[in-house]
């Protein structure tokens, strides 16, 4: 006949193997993690100190997206609400600047946010670097001349 402390452990794993059979499987988020993702390509132009390209912020939190845009030249940043696709990853988004209305349509990811870009110069592919660090104050990189020995 097995003890009192037998069958109290064995009550408890087989409670235990219960319990795990029962259980629901756990699925995976299929939604990226919230956070704030920066795509830029913002950068100063040594001789003058003027800013050139733009930076984009895409800011992720569990009930909702937001986007600021932040180009060259605009008096301010714009921030809008944005949907982001959690399965394609497709991002679409129109704002009015001072240059008149900027739309985009494309796909943010890990490395970078592709796309095309409308503005008043007109559609143009987009492919900003996704950074850690915003990169305003950078110097922009300049053409390299010399000659190969």
């Amino acid at each position: 006949m097995p003890s009192a402390g037998q069958l109290t452990r064995t009550g408890f794993l087989g409670g235990l193997a219960l319990l795990a059979a029962s259980a629901a499987p756990v699925s995976a988020q299929p939604r990226w993690v919230a956070g704030t993702y920066i795509y830029a390509d913002l950068c100063t132009i040594p001789e003058d100190g003027a800013q050139t390209g733009r930076r984009i912020t895409l800011k992720r939190w569990p009930g909702s997206d937001n986007l600021v845009y932040e180009g060259a030249g605009l008096p301010a940043p714009i921030e809008t609400a944005v949907t982001v696709d959690d399965g394609t990853k497709a991002v679409a988004f129109e704002i009015e600047t001072s240059a008149g209305p900027v739309s985009f349509r494309g796909t943010a990811g890990p490395d970078a946010l592709v796309g095309t870009l409308n503005s008043a110069g007109g559609a143009q592919p987009l492919r900003l670097k996704r950074v850690l660090r915003t990169g305003a104050r950078q110097a922009c990189p300049g053409e390299t001349t010399g000659s190969i020995n």
